[in-house]
């Protein structure tokens, strides 16, 4: 939402702001047929509207539009017949994703050209003035009309979701075949273990999977207790949160309105491990910039000992940056005072001015993240749960108060090519380690004593990886929370982007709070995961049963276009409605496509016309394509939101598609519908279509 509304959300009672679309949709509805439509409602025939129905679809079919059906069937045959998946897994899944993207197709594309053009040609033909001085109403017409061309809909999806289905069979017999017979050649034993996994699930199994609640990387395998410890480089750093109160919001205020006299620190508290320098860190100068400006990874003073440093930036409530590092200290590293300064009890306060522009960025901002990352290799850093704080000193260095972070360090790992947050392989098992917290997971009963997690992440080697080995390694233990144990290593073999099944002892699962960590147990190799890599495999459905829920929820996703295009045509000629459809159904996934570059891209703008130099012009220019971001921006937050319809996002991975995916889709259509089909219904009541 743009900030007004976010406000406006903000300002009302919950009841409201958590239900807002249901209830101005509910405003609309009631509100229109109040003042319009009691007497066609009081009147309205559910037969009228069926017949009404049957000319629509009956008209459609002489038109000959299930020829389109013959086509797409065509091509997906065509397309799944020249495809090249790494296996059989892949080939079904494609073959499904190629399936339901053709009917979707189909689907949208008739029903925006039927229904676009079906009542302005009805009124250029006068074949409307015949229908309204029958005892039939205007209501009635536009419900006959989308029900009739919802049916059309319906017909089209029924005839690809019985393609789909007969032709994932045949493909399924097939692949299956060729799965058995790669197996008896197949030496690598990481890609054996891969395709007997599918073997034994069923090239078309549905699985119920298990999400984790949260997703860190550590340096180490963290402790069941206790602080956690970092070793400091560029790839390893924590995140904590902070909500500004109201008296927060005034002590920094206050600061920032008059610095000579108050200035803002971030205080890190932290004790320290110093271990022998690297060799890169004997090649370094003290007093380097940040990494990202230039010079040596790793500084060290002149005796050799390593000097521990930090660098700092803040980030928004989406972890985008709101403070680069480079604003901070000057782009300079914070350093860590000399043995002399220590605190009495061992810490370190390593302490890091603000200046007054960070200041007020983080009072527009009173939700945000402080990010630390450790930048000296032969460091350790202490990480306890309240590892930071912001604190406000005056004129005589005497603390006016401290800001407290409002929850634990969250900690991170750099990305890769891949994406997602990578864990570095150490064949000691020391190393980096992923963190998957799962709370509160239904744990799969008579499984006969093992539980099934299935991984996928990404792999990377570097030159230290050993050539000589076919496949990498990569451990996986589970932390039962409630009991404390903490069970072995169990290595397998991972191919990147692809699923692995791993199954663990019941016992460490047992009560559903656990902890899986996953570590990489090569050098030279990284391994890239993200919050989706672990999952709990929790029961195994019908794929039939999957299949009828997603052409179900492209069915309601295509009575959704048949209502837009039915309200677009009853006051725009059927070009222009064709055009206004696709925005009003593309709008809001395309500004979100869009993501960051809509985020102030005025500077950007006109520095790239040339008005860098022109303060004047450059500040117009630059408000103006603010003005018109934020309004794209609006707007775009009014219209429905395609995401909410997932016809292929699931059951393209075999995921069994939950019920609240269904209900998110009827939903949309209902409150997004519903509205539309009134307001419909008043354009046309209003509408002089008759002698």
């Amino acid at each position: 939402m743009v900030p007004s509304m976010s406000f406006l959300a903000a300002a009302l009672p919950h009841l409201i702001s958590d239900y807002l679309a249901w209830w101005i949709a509910g405003v609309v509805v009631v509100g229109f047929l109040l003042a319009f439509g009691m007497n066609e409602l009081a009147r309205l025939s559910i037969s009228r509207v069926w017949a009404i129905s049957s000319v629509c679809f009956a008209e459609s079919l002489r038109r000959k539009v299930l020829w389109v059906t013959p086509l797409g069937i065509l091509g997906v045959i065509a397309i799944a017949l020249l495809q090249h998946p790494v296996d059989q897994q892949e080939a079904v899944r494609q073959t499904i994703k190629f399936c339901l993207f053709a009917s979707g197709t189909l689907v949208t594309i008739t029903a925006i050209i039927l229904a676009s053009t079906n009542l302005p040609r009805e009124i250029e033909s006068r074949v409307i003035f015949t229908i309204v001085t029958k005892p039939t109403t205007r209501l009635e017409i536009v419900l006959g009309k989308v029900v009739g061309f919802a049916r059309v809909s319906g017909l089209i999806v029924l005839i690809m979701g019985l393609f789909t289905f007969v032709f994932l069979e045949i493909q399924n017999v097939k692949l299956t075949r060729e799965l058995t017979e790669r197996l008896k050649v197949e030496q690598d034993p990481s890609t054996q273990h891969i395709l007997q996994g599918y073997k034994e699930a069923g090239l078309l199994s549905t699985l119920s999977l298990e999400h984790p609640a949260d997703f860190e990387v550590y340096s180490h395998l963290p402790p069941e207790k206790g602080p956690h410890w970092i070793t400091g480089a560029l790839f390893y750093s924590f995140q904590v949160p902070f909500d500004l109160s109201t008296q927060d919001q005034k002590l920094l205020d206050a600061a920032a309105e008059d610095p000579p006299r108050a200035v803002v620190l971030a205080i890190n508290t932290m004790r320290l491990k110093r271990n022998v320098p690297t060799k890169d860190e004997l090649a370094t100068i003290e007093g380097r910039k940040l990494p990202m400006e230039g010079g040596a990874f790793g500084p060290t003073v002149a005796n050799l000992k390593p000097k521990p440093q930090l660098s700092l930036m803040f980030l928004d409530t989406a972890r985008e940056t709101l403070i680069p590092a480079t604003d901070i200290n000057e782009g300079k590293l914070t350093t860590a005072p000399p043995d002399r300064l220590r605190n009495p009890d061992g810490t370190y306060t390593i302490a890091t001015p603000l200046t007054p522009q960070n200041v007020r960025k983080l009072l527009d901002n009173p939700q945000f993240f402080l990010r630390v990352t450790p930048e000296t290799p032969s460091v350790e850093y202490e990480v306890t749960d309240t590892p930071t704080v912001l604190t406000v000193l005056d004129a005589n260095m005497k603390a006016m108060g401290t800001i407290w972070p409002n929850g634990k360090p969250h900690f991170v790992s750099g990305t890769g090519r891949y994406g997602g947050m990578q864990v570095v392989g150490d064949p000691t098992g020391n190393g980096s380690a992923a963190d998957f917290r799962f709370d509160n997971v239904r744990i799969p009963r008579g499984t006969g004593g093992t539980v099934p997690f299935r991984f996928r992440g990404a792999i990377t080697r570097g030159g230290d990886y050993d050539p000589s080995k076919p496949w990498s390694l990569v451990a996986l233990r589970v932390r039962n929370r409630e009991t404390g144990q903490l069970s072995d290593s169990i290595e397998f073999h991972p191919e990147t982007n692809r699923d692995t099944v791993v199954a663990v002892p019941a016992s460490y699962v047992s009560g559903g709070n656990f902890d899986v960590y996953v570590q990489g147990m090569d050098n030279g190799q990284w391994v890239a995961m993200n919050t989706q890599s672990v999952q709990l495999i929790s029961a195994e459905h019908s794929f039939v049963v999957n299949l009828v829920k997603s052409l179900f929820i492209l069915w309601l996703f295509s009575i959704l276009v048949v209502v837009v295009a039915v309200f677009t045509s009853t006051w725009l000629s059927w070009p222009i409605a064709i055009t206004l459809t696709l925005f009003i159904l593309l709008g809001h996934w395309g500004v979100e496509q869009l993501g960051d570059a809509l985020t102030n891209p005025g500077r950007g703008v006109a520095q790239d016309l040339g008005f860098g130099r022109e303060a004047a012009q450059s500040s117009v220019v630059s408000a103006s394509v603010d003005r018109l971001a934020n309004m794209l921006k609006a707007v775009s937050a009014v219209l429905p939101d395609l995401s909410k319809f997932p016809v292929m996002d699931d059951i393209t991975r075999g995921v069994s598609i939950p019920p609240r995916h269904v209900f998110d889709a009827l939903a949309v259509l209902l409150y997004y519908g519903l509205p539309m089909l009134v307001l419909s219904f008043v354009i046309l009541k209003n509408k002089e279509v008759a002698p």
